[in-house]
């Protein structure tokens, strides 16, 4: 499946700010253990989340994108099997005389097929679109939720987003988006992703308790 719109601006990037915890975010919840993890951020109030990584490393995620594929695919086996019998049908079009009432009646008939199957491709591409909305989406207010709790647990005041990633010298591309990135540099024990994303696949790892996330060091997550 093609890089869709919505991939394109997720790799683009955005300012990740923290949000308030909804009402029912947090409460009701007992102290956790504590489980071995990154050293928790520095305590300048600021904190880095590589946002891009998280969705290309989210189980969930990725299970779901694959799942809509294998739908696109089967989608565009339809299609081109549609396609096939215009294909022949316009093919048979030479066994009759143009003007007679046989060819008018298959000519129609491909003529309607044809437009049928223009209107089913503009539907069925919508339609991907908006599921594959809904998915970033669904994610993205999960990650909002998780970023805002750990960052209140923390004294964080602003987690900005960046990427980790490390371009190749060898690719102009790469080398310019290096140098557009946000960040230039920052200090040790900001990067909060590997946090993140461990509370993340905590939720999938409790699909009847979506809510429910893996305790990391630093982090006082009551349940």
């Amino acid at each position: 499946m093609t890089k869709s719109r919505f991939a394109v601006a997720i790799a683009a990037g955005l300012v990740v700010s923290t949000l308030a915890v909804p009402a029912a975010y947090g409460q009701n919840r007992t102290m956790a253990p504590m489980a071995a993890a990154q050293p928790r951020p520095a305590g300048n109030g600021i904190a880095l989340l590589d946002v891009s990584a998280i969705f290309k490393a989210h189980t969930r995620f990725k299970s779901m994108m694959k799942d809509m594929e294998a739908d696109v695919k089967r989608a565009e086996e339809q299609m081109k099997q549609e396609r096939d019998t215009i294909r022949a049908l316009s093919e048979r079009l030479k066994e009759f005389r143009a003007g007679s009432p046989e060819y008018k009646q298959l000519e129609e008939q491909v003529a309607q097929r044809q437009s049928n199957l223009s209107v089913q491709v503009a539907l069925q591409r919508k339609e991907f679109l908006q599921r594959e909305s809904n998915v970033y989406h669904m994610i993205y207010q999960e990650i909002e939720q998780e970023v805002a709790y750990f960052a209140q647990q923390n004294g964080i005041a602003v987690v900005l987003r960046f990427s980790g990633e490390q371009g190749d010298p060898g690719k102009p591309d790469e080398v310019l988006r290096d140098i557009n990135k946000q960040v230039v540099w920052s200090a040790p024990g900001l990067d909060i992703t590997a946090t993140i994303l461990q509370r993340l696949e905590g939720r999938s790892l409790n699909p009847t308790n979506p809510s429910a996330a893996v305790p990391r060091q630093g982090v006082p997550y009551q349940r």
